[in-house]
This record gives C-alpha cells, sequence and structure tokens, in this order.
C-alpha cells in the first residue's frame, strides 16, 4: 500500500473546518475570483477607451495650434535656403583654399 505523504507545515497544525465552514471558504474564495475578473475586464475596457481618449487628445490639440499662414511659410523656407548657402560657400571656400595651401607645399616639397 502506498503511503501517503504528509504536508509540511512548518510546524502548525492546519485547523479542521466543518463542511460549512469548508463551503464558506469556498464561496468566499469563488467571490474573490469574480472580483478579480471584474477588474480586469474594467481594465481592458479602461485601457481600449484610454487609446480612444489619447487619439481624441491628439485631434483636440491640433486643433488648438496656430498654423503658419502660406507667405509666413515662403518666408521662413527662404531664410532657411539664404542660410544654407551661406554656409555652403562658406565651406566650399574653406576647402578650395586648403586645397590650394596643401597642393602649394606638396610641389615645393618635390
Amino acid at each position: 500500500m502506498a503511503k501517503k505523504k504528509k504536508q509540511e507545515t512548518g510546524g502548525l497544525q492546519q485547523p479542521k473546518l466543518t463542511v460549512a465552514e469548508k463551503e464558506q471558504v469556498k464561496q468566499e474564495r469563488e467571490e474573490v475570483r469574480k472580483k478579480e475578473k471584474k477588474k480586469r475586464e474594467k481594465k481592458e475596457k479602461g485601457e481600449r477607451r484610454g487609446f480612444f481618449r489619447w487619439v481624441k487628445g491628439i485631434f483636440v490639440e491640433l486643433k488648438k495650434v496656430r498654423w503658419p499662414t502660406f507667405s509666413h511659410t515662403v518666408a521662413q523656407t527662404g531664410v532657411v535656403l539664404a542660410v544654407v548657402l551661406i554656409f555652403s560657400l562658406l565651406v566650399f571656400g574653406i576647402d578650395r583654399g586648403l586645397t590650394e595651401l596643401y597642393q602649394l607645399l606638396t610641389r615645393n616639397l618635390a
């Protein structure tokens, strides 16, 4: 015959429960499970609502934006192009100058 294993309880004995007490514990556990399930479902719904609320918030914020006029946009584009042109010419000039200096030095050494 197989021996039943003793459950170790750390030296503490589990109290004996009556049938009514066992049923009450079972009902309490079931209630806890139902509450946890409701919390999970509520959280999932909240996450979905949260996503749509977030998207709606984006559109609300976009309506608050003061968009630039066409003339302002064209003027700012002109400024950007002018700055790019100036710095391109500056970098080109420095590069050309250093190239000429290098060639001058290498001709005299050869």
